[in-house]
């Protein structure tokens, strides 16, 4: 088969093969028919070293499916995981504002600031056990927080890396396990306390009524 014969056919094959990028790989053979030329070879012989057409065009073809469902999985990936992602780091971001609420409702108490007029009264008694609940609310916030964060810094990753996401089981450090889960136990045990200290100051199961929190 000659150079010209060898291009033709590769042509017409690649075209109803549907491979993409057509002209670039004739003029790629071409320029090795080329080179081989000049060092001497014979053009018959240079096609048989090629190898088969059919071998070839197959090969172009299944690279050329594997490139568009490359792009259509990125794209379909994408449509899926880019929102996922934004509405996730909001519920981050809510995580953290809502330790630093704990945080913030904690040293209001126990500095005995009364300058925000939102912000409840609460006798002596019970609010040393709600200082103490916002303060362990504060900790399983923070806690929680960082446990998220590695969820989601590990889903980002591999989404920018592996165009691919997953949301499972992801490894934290054992100081932030206890964290989150002392904290989260103190925090109901804690607010269940303060309730009932609440209750007996008041002397009723709504203290907030007679406290006069909503009026």
């Amino acid at each position: 088969m000659t150079k010209q014969q060898f291009l033709e056919h590769l042509e017409k094959g690649l075209k109803s093969k549907h491979v993409s990028e057509v002209s670039d790989i004739i003029e790629d053979y071409r320029v090795y028919f080329d080179e081989q030329l000049t060092l001497g070879k014979k053009e018959e012989d240079i096609a048989l070293s090629l190898g088969d057409l059919e071998s070839i065009m197959d090969d172009y073809s299944e690279y050329s499916k594997g490139s568009r469902k490359h792009w259509f999985d990125l794209v379909a990936i994408s449509f899926l995981a880019i929102p996922l992602l934004i509405m996730n780091y909001g519920v981050l971001i809510t995580f953290g504002a809502s330790s630093l609420a704990f945080w913030g409702g904690a040293i209001y108490y126990l500095f005995g600031l009364d300058s925000l007029a939102f912000m409840p009264m609460i006798p002596l008694v019970p609010k040393i056990g709600f200082i103490l609940v916002l303060l362990s609310a504060a900790m399983f916030m923070f806690s929680l927080s960082v446990r998220f964060y590695g969820i989601l810094k590990s889903m980002t990753k591999q989404y920018l890396v592996k165009q691919a996401i997953r949301i499972g089981e992801f490894p934290q450090k054992d100081m932030y396990q206890k964290i989150f889960k002392y904290s989260g136990l103190l925090t109901v045990g804690l607010a269940i306390i303060g309730y009932f200290l609440a209750v007996i100051v008041a002397k009723d199961f709504q203290f907030w009524h007679v406290w006069e929190w909503f009026e």
